[in-house]
């Protein structure tokens, strides 16, 4: 554990900083280049120039001092070229002389932006292949990359360069892995002891091997993994348990490793997730013949989460039927002391959706989490999982008053009428679905249209690499190489549009209490003078989530009438597109631009942060709210469907308590649920560390598809977490 604190006390040491342009300055030299082998060149020197450095008793390294004004590496959110302007302004501060380069740099990339910037990649969240260097190392990877060049390229000549930049990059990684190599030799000659200098030694050699061979112990496989992790982006890790578990195996069996050294080097690279933001990673669940995908090393894992109570990765358990009895009740175990993670994913639910937009058995069993909870067929991904993220609210918006956004005064929809136009329910849902198609649709157009813009101007050999059937196919991951080039929207908020509807159809068609007219007139003034009617669009129309036949059955229409229309559109690449609901800060973040709505909702309040109850709106208790979600289509969605939940501490405590939780889940799943994010936070306990931060320090909440500690969210995110129901079970 003494290794643990100290690393924890560095975590967030940011580390020298050291200024180098490789990337710009190779990429200048090979100017009248193939625009492939130009970007993979520069890419390989910015990897080449790590400036790699080490913290104290880190066990597992990676770590780069360079900062560049221009840079070809990927983070979780962008690859290719790109100009990180806040990195000029910080280094003229250290570096004041070197005003005249990045006047220089500024200068080309604004040109270079004004001719190209239109072909920006499109790259989020993806879970690589990462067992593929582990299984072959990097000297096996060049081998297949020659193999596959040799058959594909007498017939497609033009596809020879893009072969020859994948084995650039592949240089670039393996003088990136020496860097490190070279940096713990020269840490182990600085060794406060001598039990650390010998550390340190044995991680340089380490480094050494798996530049270029396959890991042979499973603390090198961690390492290497973590290195490829780092220098992809260090976006979503995956189903670790799996990739990593051959190395434990073999280490475990031959006795070259103890439990406890295999668990101190993985709590090691828990931290480095925790160091850099590390999103979906996956635990349990199938393999490609259907049996249960456990084993130790995913309770190692569960022992990770439970004991660190970390913030990243974001981890999911998959469950099935067969899922070990151990790990389940680990996991249950976690949740309870209010770690947060794993959160749980339903196998019966997510493969049968796969199954339904053309993946394979066998690869649907592979399937992972992304980002927030994405659910993503693991190594064979093309579409980034948050393609198009959409105010689900703002359709509604635009209906009620004639296309405009009353947030803004501006037109953003088609004029669909004004509100007193509207005569019967059935006009005004008409105006409504017209509305949300064509803004669905436009999403969808953007994203697609995009996609074809980039195809042959935006190129990402990472990616290439690391998913399958890219090599085979001598197609880049942004050209289609991948298995399954699929698109997803995000309908953030969209239980606050069915309940708006409800109110609606139930407050001024059915029981007229008002015009709609008069209801708009009211909601644009944020319910002003008209509290009462606000309190009965609240309360007295129906809500979903409460296991009410009507709303709920009002809600499922609505759910698969857009799911299905989502799913009429295709990718660029002739792929499906889906419809998932994770719940993440967008529920805030979209209600600040969101006026009042129907449901009783003020302007600027949350919307619904899950595929489950709005904040607040399940007043029946736990039973009703899992009855009304099991409700809408689960096997039919891309997912995740995420239900959101939040339960004090005291009745998931002990063995009685654990047991219910655990019944809960499986009760839930084994009737169709998609997926569970759990929060073990009171009410009560929220509202007093509001008061008192400093006592509640530890208080971790799930926000949506990630964790919090609750006193370093904002009050806004605060408040929303209070407002949503809490349950007894």
């Amino acid at each position: 554990m003494e290794r643990l604190a100290i690393i924890r006390e560095y975590l967030r040491e940011p580390g020298p900083v050291a200024w180098g342009e490789t990337f710009y300055e190779t990429w200048i030299e090979n100017e009248g280049s193939d625009r492939r082998i130009q970007f993979a060149r520069s890419q390989a020197a910015e990897m080449s120039g790590a400036k790699p450095f080490i913290k104290p008793g880190e066990l597992v390294i990676g770590n780069n001092a360079l900062r560049s004004i221009i840079t070809g590496l990927p983070s979780p959110f962008g690859t290719g070229m790109r100009f990180q302007g806040h990195h000029a302004e910080s280094l003229l501060k250290d570096f004041p002389e070197s005003q005249g380069k990045v006047t220089e740099i500024e200068s080309f990339w604004n040109e270079w932006n004004s001719e190209n910037g239109q072909y920006a990649p499109m790259t989020c969240h993806a879970s690589l292949a990462y067992e593929i260097p582990l299984t072959l190392g990097l000297d096996g990877m060049r081998e297949y990359v020659k193999h596959w060049r040799g058959i594909n390229g007498p017939s497609n000549p033009d596809c020879i360069p893009w072969y020859d930049a994948l084995l650039i990059t592949l240089d670039g990684v393996s003088a990136f892995i020496e860097a490190h190599a070279k940096a713990a030799e020269e840490a182990s000659f600085k060794a406060q002891t001598a039990e650390r200098s010998r550390e340190l030694e044995r991680i340089a050699g380490a480094c050494h091997n798996i530049a270029y061979k396959p890991p042979e112990s499973f603390h090198e496989a961690v390492q290497l993994f973590y290195l490829m992790f780092y220098v992809c982006g260090h976006d979503s890790p995956g189903p670790i348990d799996r990739y990593l578990y051959p190395c434990l195996k073999k280490d475990l069996d031959s006795g070259n490793i103890s439990w406890e050294k295999a668990q101190e080097i993985l709590d090691c690279l828990w931290l480095k997730f925790e160091e850099k933001t590390a999103y979906g990673a996956t635990i349990g669940g199938q393999l490609r013949d259907g049996s249960d995908a456990s084993n130790e090393l995913s309770l190692m894992c569960v022992s990770s989460i439970k004991r660190l109570r970390l913030l990243s990765p974001r981890t999911a358990l998959r469950w099935h039927p067969d899922i070990s009895h151990e790990l389940m009740d680990a996991a249950c175990e976690s949740i309870a002391e209010g770690a947060t993670f794993p959160s749980l994913v339903n196998d019966t639910a997510i493969i049968p959706a796969m199954l339904e937009r053309g993946i394979s058995l066998e690869d649907a069993r592979e399937y992972t989490f992304v980002g927030c909870g994405q659910t993503f067929p693991h190594g064979r991904g093309h579409g980034n999982y948050e393609d198009v993220v959409l105010n689900s609210v703002k359709p509604l918006e635009y209906t009620l008053n004639d296309g405009i956004d009353p947030m803004t005064g501006n037109q953003a929809g088609p004029a669909t009428g004004k509100a007193e136009s509207f005569h019967t329910y059935r006009e005004f849902e008409q105006a409504y679905r017209q509305q949300m198609d064509y803004y669905i649709s436009q999403g969808i157009q953007n994203a697609n249209q995009r996609r074809e813009r980039i195809k042959d101007h935006a190129y990402d050999f990472l990616r290439s690499l690391l998913t399958y059937s890219c090599v085979e196919r001598g197609l880049d991951w942004h050209a289609g190489g991948a298995d399954c080039c699929e698109g997803m929207v995000d309908m953030v908020g969209l239980p606050t549009v069915t309940d708006s509807l409800m109110a609606i159809k139930h407050s001024v068609y059915e029981e007229r209490l008002l015009s709609l007219e008069e209801l708009v007139d009211i909601m644009n003034n944020n319910w002003e003078g008209f509290e009462n009617i606000r309190l009965y669009m609240l309360n007295k129309a129906p809500k979903f989530g409460n296991d009410l036949g009507e709303a709920d059955s009002f809600t499922v229409k609505e759910f698969n009438r857009i799911n299905n229309h989502i799913k009429s559109h295709k990718t660029y690449f002739g792929g499906p597109w889906g419809m998932d609901i994770i719940g993440w800060s967008g529920s805030v973040i979209y209600g600040l631009d969101t006026g009042a709505t129907p449901d009783g909702r003020y302007r600027q309040e949350a919307l619904a942060d899950c595929a489950g109850p709005a904040q607040g709106r399940n007043i029946m208790g736990l039973t009703a709210t899992l009855r009304s979600v099991l409700k809408l289509p689960h096997s039919k969605t891309h997912g995740p469907m995420a239900l959101s939940l939040r339960f004090p501490a005291k009745v998931v405590e002990g063995k009685e308590g654990r047991a219910k939780l655990r019944a809960t889940i499986e009760t839930y799943f084994r009737e169709g649920g998609q997926q569970l994010q759990i929060s073990i936070a009171s009410t009560k306990d929220m509202k007093a560390a509001q008061k008192d931060p400093e006592s509640y320090r530890s208080l971790m909440v799930r926000v949506g598809g990630f964790s919090a500690y609750f006193t370093q969210l904002d009050k806004k995110f605060q408040d929303d977490m209070i407002a949503r129901s809490e349950l007894v079970i």
